[in-house]
């Protein structure tokens, strides 16, 4: 890798068997909130900068 190139981290996230039982319960609507808050919970949390290390959509937004 050049010096001025970014390294991305995978990350990976399991559940437990309970908590896909809970999604498998879900509407679609619910999941798709449950996702939406997820998200803005870690925007929040960490911004836009820092997520751009795990995910590329994120570079340049600030």
């Amino acid at each position: 890798m050049g010096d001025d190139s970014k390294e991305h981290i995978d990350i990976v996230y399991t559940f437990t068997k309970e908590k896909l039982e809970e999604f498998k319960d879900m509407s679609v609507r619910q999941r798709l909130q449950w996702l939406e808050e997820a998200n803005l919970f870690i925007n929040k949390t960490i911004g836009f900068k820092k997520r751009a290390i795990t995910d590329a959509r994120f570079e340049g937004l600030e």
